[in-house]
């Protein structure tokens, strides 16, 4: 399955350090790491691959870090004399096409279920109640299911994806918090690695301005 792109960026954080020499797979390890040591519950590792422009520009290799509705995707990487490195705290978007025509498809079954049972008449009448059921237990199914990675590609379906969210999937302060804690850990992780990276090349340490993430839109 393809990995999203963070559509929906929630908050984002760079910094160029100067004169450090690494590698983007050995900073990448060690984040994981940091990461494991936390034991957030629900995260987990996984490599992404974004091209550095258009279709046929090259690819720049990211780390991901996955927890239910959100994704953390850090860039670890040699720029001039220096190593950048980034991240971008969002919420998964995959393309519309494939739900969408998984959602027509399904449609479509439904509908000659209902034609071989009970005929074409009863077929289009009862259509719309057993959409209506099925929606209600599919909107409860990813109230209790929210942190699972197929629930993006439910959400992605226009219209139908934008009322589920809106009725089974609202804001709430857990899920902000939860989130924001999701942040904290996962930022305090790439510092750790940094921290530990700057002081065995006896580099300055990072200020707490230079630490600070830049919130945008809480989603």
């Amino acid at each position: 399955m393809a990995k999203p792109l963070a559509t929906a960026v929630i908050s984002h954080w760079y910094n160029l350090i100067e004169n450090l020499e690494a590698s983007p797979r050995e900073f990448y390890a060690s984040v994981v790491e940091a990461v494991k040591r936390r034991d957030l519950p629900g995260a987990s590792p996984s490599q992404v691959d974004y091209h550095e422009g258009g279709a046929f520009s090259a690819m720049r290799e990211y780390l991901r870090i996955s927890r239910g509705q959100h994704i953390f995707d850090i860039c670890g990487a040699p720029f001039g004399h220096g190593f950048f490195v980034s991240w971008w705290l969002g919420k998964p978007r995959p393309s519309a096409l494939g739900p969408t025509l998984g959602a027509i498809a399904g449609l479509f079954i439904i509908w000659l279920i209902l034609r071989g049972i009970f005929g074409a008449v009863g077929a289009f009448f009862l259509t719309p109640l057993v959409l209506l059921l099925a929606f209600i237990f599919l909107g409860a199914l990813m109230s209790q299911m929210s942190e699972e990675e197929w629930v993006s590609y439910v959400l992605a379906v226009p219209v139908i994806g934008w009322v589920l969210e809106r009725f089974f999937l609202p804001d709430t302060y857990y899920r902000i918090d939860t989130a924001l804690m999701f942040q904290q850990a996962v930022h305090a992780a790439v510092m750790e690695v940094i921290d530990g990276m700057t002081k065995a090349k006896g580099l300055r340490s990072l200020s707490e301005t230079e630490r600070k993430p830049i919130l945008k839109e809480f989603h």
